[in-house]
């Protein structure tokens, strides 16, 4: 015999069975060293944070862009925020209309609870989000065409300045805030 035809002999390929037994290993390999990709609590709560840090943020660049009233609304009732354009002609004052989210282009209007993504995150104030000096708490906010954090009552002319806004949000036991500071606009994320 020639040694091309011995080391063609000599060769020899994997059974069914062997091939089977090494796939089964790896998958169970896998199955414990791979994280679960259906456990993303952490992330949840994290993509509700930043999507209600992101809602803030655009509201007061539109205000900026526009140099118009434009706000939003969060309200840990139905776990809603709503980005707007504000009417300040109106006694009380009121949105014009729901702005479009430049991504999606759909309207800027979410709910935090059933969202894709954030599913079962919960607005969690025991009081609404927003409180402004003097007035009180309130649920919406106006970000007028500086770019400043304010409410504005129309029939008395009398514009109020956000003293504390913070959005609780939960998920689990575990909690985020995102934070708006007052005169700056700065939101930060907790």
């Amino acid at each position: 015999m020639s040694p091309l035809q011995t080391a063609v002999t000599a060769q020899r390929g994997y059974s069914l069975l062997e091939l089977l037994i090494v796939i089964a290993l790896l998958a169970l390999i896998a199955s414990v060293a791979a994280p679960s990709f259906d456990r993303n609590d952490d992330l949840k709560l994290d993509r509700a944070a930043e999507a209600v840090a992101a809602a803030l943020r655009f509201a007061r660049s539109e205000a900026i862009r526009t140099g118009a009233e434009h706000g939003l609304t969060i309200s840990q009732d139905t776990q809603k925020v709503t980005v707007q354009r504000y009417d300040m002609t109106n006694s009380p004052i009121s949105a014009l209309y729901t702005l479009t989210n430049p991504f999606d282009k759909q309207p800027y209007d979410f709910n935090v609870n059933t969202a894709r993504g954030t599913e079962g995150v919960t607005i969690s104030n025991a009081d609404d989000v927003f409180n402004f000096s003097g007035l009180g708490r309130r649920r919406s906010l106006i970000f007028d065409g500086t770019g400043v954090p304010k409410w504005f009552v129309a029939s008395t002319s009398t514009t109020y300045l956000l003293a504390e806004a913070k959005v609780e949000l939960s998920y689990e036991g575990r909690q985020r805030v995102v934070d708006l500071a007052p005169m700056t606009g700065r939101v930060t994320v907790q």
